[in-house]
C-alpha cells in the first residue's frame, strides 16, 4: 500500500517539474491557462459565490492575472483574478460560467489560495481576499 501511495504522489508531482527540478515549498509561476490553474480558479469562484453573503448575484472569472503553484503536502494554487458580477442569482445557478455579465460592470480583484491534494481527491479554498 505504501508503495502505491509513493507512486501516486510521484506521478502527481512529476507533472510540475520544470527544468528538471521541483522546488518544494517555493511558489513558482505557472501558465494561467493550464488545466490545474483553470480547475482551481473555477473552484475558487464557486466557493466565493457560496460564501459571499453581501451579494445576491454570482460572479465569474473575467481574467486570471497571475498564477503560482507551490508544492507542499499537496499543491497550493495562488491565484490573482478579476471577477465580474453576472446577471444570474446565486440561488439559481451552481455554475456561473454560462451567465452573462451584468451591465453594471461591477468587478472585484481577488487573491485566492486553493490547496489541492490530488491523491486524496480533495480541494479546499484556504484564503480569499477581494476588493473592488
Amino acid at each position: 500500500m505504501f508503495v502505491w501511495v509513493c507512486i501516486i504522489v510521484c506521478a502527481s508531482v512529476s507533472r510540475f517539474i520544470a527544468g528538471g527540478q521541483v522546488m518544494v515549498g517555493r511558489p513558482r509561476g505557472v501558465p494561467v491557462n493550464s488545466t490545474g490553474v483553470l480547475t482551481a480558479a473555477r473552484f475558487a469562484v464557486g466557493e466565493f459565490n457560496k460564501a459571499n453573503a453581501d451579494d445576491r448575484f454570482a460572479y465569474k472569472i473575467v481574467n486570471i492575472t497571475s498564477a503560482e503553484m507551490q508544492v507542499v503536502s499537496g499543491i497550493n494554487y495562488i491565484l490573482d483574478m478579476q471577477l465580474g458580477r453576472t446577471m444570474c442569482r446565486k440561488n439559481d445557478t451552481a455554475d456561473s460560467e454560462p451567465c452573462a455579465f451584468s451591465s453594471e460592470h461591477k468587478e472585484l480583484q481577488c487573491h485566492f489560495i486553493i490547496t489541492e491534494v490530488p491523491w486524496e481527491h480533495t480541494r479546499v479554498l484556504t484564503q480569499t481576499k477581494c476588493h473592488p
